[in-house]
């Protein structure tokens, strides 16, 4: 962290296409290499970590925001200067390459349910000024010195994503101001185990781990609101991530000064649903879904509340409004509900398993409609979100070009399985006999999945009229 005499810091854009964080508002990093080791014994003699580390923070500062650390300040690296090393570098500025002071300010590890995970020693660096800033590497879409209340503000208008490191990071620096601020965050969020996101103020997201297909290994549970909480889709079955969910809902409401209103479940399948009798009996809430959801669950969870599509929820107050609408997406599951934030500026919608950006959703017939879900992959497009929030892994940010993606994937597949049709053509085949030539991308270990999932583009290739069914599961190009 890049801290001027003004108190700005210095802060990055990741690009909206990484994998990891994308359009997330981030402090310059990366990983520590084995050049950064070299330097470290051929410059200063060393060979221990932390000297290690303090070159990875300069080099990375140097290549993601074109910065040099002089001693004093933060200075420009010309752009005929791109692609040297960090000593390289500092010969070509004649200046000298510097560690100290560069104190270590916080070490975070990346929670298990990230599905990349980086051990973060954090440094800070206290400068009298910062040249402009530049992006070099491609990582960072942009890199700018902000005022970090500003960039709280802007968090809060949705126009800036925050993982909980910067923002805590940030929201001590505005309220406090200056290192000592910063020291004093480091010092509390070291005991804290943190197992949440709250990107856009207003939804957490809270991964657990449930009984899912991988390569997830976690569902997200949402706590929406910020008068009255909704509880969405609390998933696990097991006692210890019961217990992280229950301090995240007592965080969430000491550091909100809210209460948990209702369960609310997307839809019924098993990784989803876990927890919803727990915190029924728990927290003395009542259980809310789509009917046929509440149909689907009889005898295993009792639903006190139906939402249908269209139905809005006030999740808000008089003077700050969280207006929330519940939209019925069949496909997936028969009552899927996706809940669309209706906040001015926001364009979120918490998708359930409408996509995932960990994973595949699957499409299994009888419950599972492929051509229904697609018509609604279409629909949520329509509406033209800014960030989906899925049952599984990080937010999508780029919603549009995903919701794109996701049917484009779709109908490729629809024309792999015509194509394997009309390879036996005047032979009907069963979806499993298929699958050599429709889903050749595919280890056969998931061959079952991928079965139901052929089956699904057949039924709706036989809604069309472009198969037919000479059997129950036997099918033939027309």
């Amino acid at each position: 962290m890049a801290i001027d005499r003004q108190g700005r810091v210095l802060v990055g854009e990741r690009r909206r296409d990484l994998s990891f964080l994308p359009g997330f508002s981030v402090f310059p990093g990366g990983s520590l290499k084995e050049l950064d080791r070299q330097t470290a014994a051929e410059v200063f003699g060393r060979s221990d970590e932390e000297t290690a580390l303090k070159i990875a923070a300069l080099r990375e500062l140097m290549e993601e925001a074109g910065l040099f650390w002089d001693g004093a300040r933060l200075v420009a690296v010309p752009a005929e200067a791109d692609g040297l090393s960090l000593v390289e570098t500092a010969a070509r500025l004649g200046l000298p390459l510097r560690i100290e002071p560069l104190p270590r300010l916080a070490h975070f590890i990346t929670p298990a349910f990230s599905p990349t995970r980086f051990d973060t020693h954090c440094f800070l660096l206290e400068v009298e000024e910062i040249a402009e800033p530049r992006s070099t590497d491609g990582e960072l879409a942009r890199v700018l010195v902000e005022e970090p209340g500003r960039i709280i503000e802007d968090w809060h208008r949705f126009v800036a994503l925050l993982a909980p490191p910067t923002r805590m990071s940030l929201a001590a620096l505005a309220q406090r101001g200056g290192a000592e601020a910063a020291f004093a965050l480091a010092d509390g969020a070291q005991g804290q185990d943190v197992y949440y996101f709250e990107s856009i103020p207003g939804i957490r997201t809270v991964p657990l781990r449930t009984p899912t297909l991988p390569p997830a290994t976690h569902t997200n549970c949402y706590f929406v609101g910020t008068d009255r909480f909704l509880i969405v889709d609390p998933a696990t079955y097991e006692e210890d991530e019961r217990a992280h969910l229950l301090l995240e809902i007592e965080r969430y409401q000491r550091s909100h000064g809210l209460r948990p209103w209702m369960v609310l479940l997307t839809h019924h399948h098993g990784d989803h649903v876990g927890s919803a009798n727990f915190l029924r009996e728990k927290l003395g809430i009542p259980v809310a879904a789509h009917p046929l959801t509440a149909a689907l669950l009889k005898g295993q969870i009792a639903v006190d509340v139906l939402i249908a599509g269209g139905d809005r929820l006030e999740l808000g107050t008089p003077e700050r409004p969280f207006p929330v609408e519940a939209l019925h997406t069949p496909g997936h599951a028969p009552g899927h509900l996706v809940l669309a934030d209706r906040r001015p500026g926001s364009g979120a919608m918490i998708v359930g398993d409408m996509i995932a950006s960990i994973g595949t959703i699957i499409i299994d017939p009888p419950e599972g409609d492929m051509g229904e879900y697609l018509r609604q992959l279409a629909r949520l497009k329509a509406a033209s979100p800014r960030v989906l929030f899925p049952a599984h892994g990080l937010p999508v940010v780029e919603a549009v070009a995903k919701l794109d993606q996701y049917v484009a994937h779709r109908l490729l597949r629809e024309a792999k399985v015509l194509g394997a049709l009309e390879h036996h053509r005047g032979t009907p085949r069963t979806p499993e006999e298929l699958l050599p030539l429709a889903y050749d991308d595919v280890p056969e270990a998931v061959y079952p999945l991928a079965a139901r999932s052929c089956l699904a583009h057949l039924l709706k290739l036989l809604e069309e009229g472009r198969v037919h069914r000479s059997t129950e599961d036997h099918f033939a190009i027309v």
